[in-house]
């Protein structure tokens, strides 16, 4: 009887194990359409999979970019460690920093340190697409970057799509010249589209 018992309870052990597993997982909408679009890129480090085969992935939202990378060369990279985190404005322009035990704090933009007048880097998400782009940096590993055409194409993408973005277009006065004078229109998923004054946005081309 106590090794039925004893058989039972391994047996529930090893099964909440696995139901742990597959939900971290589970627990990532990075390359929804499993066509390779996982993978960042660094000279001095190498190949940065966003959604790797073992782990919790990473998973994108409206506030920011949690869960964890993995590079062969550099192990596990938290997207949101303590006292940092990679943040969402929730149109695709990503700061703040992720962490790894290895390489030390990877920086998403350049306005983490208000440095960016002497370099100008940052991480975006495309609202519409969810393709990221642009770069990261980390002191000990150099430029993350995220996606690029050649000499191989590569390139990261998620499901996550923003609920509003924004967009600019030559409204008024239709001079040709997208500025601070035109308007510009946050449009949300449904459609609607709120008319607002800014002086520049700098996002996206609105679609046609």
């Amino acid at each position: 009887m106590k090794y039925i018992i004893s058989v039972i309870r391994l047996s529930m052990y090893f099964c909440g194990i696995m139901l742990i597993i597959g939900g971290m997982a589970g627990a990532q909408n990075i390359d929804p359409d499993d066509d390779g679009s996982r993978y960042a890129y660094s000279e001095n480090v190498g190949w940065v999979n966003f959604r790797p085969s073992t782990g919790a992935g990473v998973m994108v939202s409206d506030d920011g970019l949690t869960g964890f990378a993995w590079g062969e060369n550099v192990g596990w990279i938290n997207l949101d460690p303590l006292n940092g985190g990679v943040i969402n404005d929730g149109y695709g322009n990503l700061s703040g920093y992720a962490w790894s035990e290895n390489t030390g704090w990877i920086s998403f933009s350049c306005e983490n340190t208000a440095d960016c007048a002497s370099v100008d880097y940052r991480v975006t998400i495309d609202p519409l697409t969810g393709e990221f782009g642009g770069r990261a940096w980390g002191e000990n590993i150099g430029w993350v970057t995220f996606s690029a055409a050649t000499p191989v194409s590569y390139g990261v993408r998620t499901s996550w799509l923003a609920t509003a973005y924004l967009c600019e277009g030559d409204f008024a006065p239709a001079d040709g010249d997208v500025d601070g004078a035109d308007l510009a229109l946050v449009i949300d998923s449904g459609g609607i589209e709120i008319d607002v004054f800014a002086e520049d946005f700098g996002r996206i081309d609105c679609p046609q």
